[in-house]
């Protein structure tokens, strides 16, 4: 096991090497592009991939559902929504203002979807149906999102549709500090849970038998699930099927379910399939392709076969 996510790791060093020499331009070490471009784009690449596979963990964990994630149960379409509210009606505020202020926002869009998707939850709620309510949410949201774009000045317009599109190129080197503060800040804490993580794992009833804190812990899930969402959203735009393939691919590519083991090489996976949407991009700059369609290419199939060999068990 420990070999395996040695091997993660080492990719991934290689392809943070490689996307750090090599751009659309071709090979450079021009210190200026590395350091003001390329080790950026790196950097959110890992963060971001990172956040997003833990956040999916920690969703289907908490749902018991194997097909939760942040985009398959609209969680990052209620935080795009709250996002593109304050990208419209906030003309005229200062920049830091803006920038915490958005941050802000994308988290209590995170936070709402989860407060309705847990009060249908507790109705006993089936897997399919909260799926289906994920869905609606998600319809709501582009619908909601639509009706602002219209509202919405020239400029504001433009400055949505770019980050609409999804980029982990939105960071630039002024903000990187604090998208690398929030990032830890919503990743590091998931360490000191990995006990009652695998607890909840098992059973609710399990983990409560064990004196397991329910009502704790589920906040305390809740929370740092919608604030690495959160973060993510506000920064790079809606990314969508990382968070909902990577612990798959991580249960497949170890064979084992304990979190000590599977959650460092969900977080890995989650950074691999980032650098290979990016990678992608870069080595085909005359593509007019967003990272969501190239995720979207990887990610669609894996469910299709996840659902496949879960054929003969019911919903």
């Amino acid at each position: 096991m420990i070999f395996k996510n040695i091997l993660l790791l080492i990719l991934i060093l290689l392809l943070a090497f490689f996307l750090l020499v090599y751009g659309e331009t071709g090979f450079s070490l021009e210190p200026s592009i590395i350091w003001e471009l390329r080790l950026p784009k790196v950097l959110v690449c890992m963060f971001a991939g990172g956040m997003l596979a833990v956040a999916g963990l920690l969703m289907q964990i908490f749902f018991q559902n194997p097909l939760a994630g942040p985009d398959v149960l609209g969680v990052s379409a209620g935080s795009s929504l709250f996002v593109a509210f304050w990208m419209m009606a906030s003309v005229g505020f200062s920049q830091t203002f803006l920038d915490w202020g958005g941050s802000m926002m994308s988290f209590l869009g995170a936070i709402f979807v989860f407060s309705i998707l847990i009060f249908f939850v507790h109705k006993n709620m089936s897997r399919v149906s909260l799926i289906i309510t994920g869905l609606l949410i998600s319809s709501f949201a582009s619908s909601g999102i639509s009706i602002l774009v219209n509202m919405s000045q020239a400029l504001q317009l433009k400055n949505y549709l770019a980050w609409s599109m999804g980029s982990f190129r939105n960071v630039t080197s002024p903000d990187l500090p604090r998208f690398i503060l929030l990032s830890v800040a919503a990743t590091l804490p998931v360490l000191f849970f990995i006990k009652s993580l695998n607890q909840f794992l098992l059973s609710e009833n399990y983990a409560k038998s064990m004196g397991v804190h329910i009502k704790r812990i589920r906040v305390i899930f809740i929370t740092l699930a919608a604030l690495q969402i959160s973060v993510v959203t506000f920064f790079c735009g809606p990314i969508g099927f990382i968070g909902i393939i990577s612990p798959h691919l991580a249960r497949q590519f170890l064979k084992c379910s304990q979190l000590k083991i599977l959650l460092p090489a969900v977080f890995c996976i989650g950074i691999l399939l980032a650098f290979v949407a990016e990678l992608i991009i870069v080595l085909n700059p005359t593509w007019s392709i967003s990272v969501n369609a190239i995720l979207g290419l990887i990610g669609a199939p894996v469910i299709v076969i996840y659902l496949y060999r879960q054929r003969h068990l019911s919903v």
